[in-house]
């Protein structure tokens, strides 16, 4: 794992089999992410539960505004 510009930190599938707890032990707690590369490609990305939950909220308001502002043009 190593830090990158814009990014917490970078792991490997090899390092995501062997390394799990300590990669969710690096995101808990903390809005950083590990992102997840296969191939030198990135696949995935690893965020704390209170990460997704904030991400989620605000998808959903999003579309929220997006369902009022369309329905409100109508």
């Amino acid at each position: 794992m190593y830090q990158t510009e814009g990014v917490s930190a970078i792991a490997t599938i090899t390092e995501l089999r062997s390394d799990t707890s300590s990669l969710i032990d690096h995101v808990s707690g903390t809005e950083d992410g590990v992102m997840i590369q296969k191939n030198n490609e990135p696949q995935a990305a690893l965020i704390s539960w209170e990460t997704y939950l904030k991400l989620k909220d605000k998808l959903d308001l999003k579309a929220i505004q997006e369902e009022l502002a369309a329905t409100s043009d109508a």
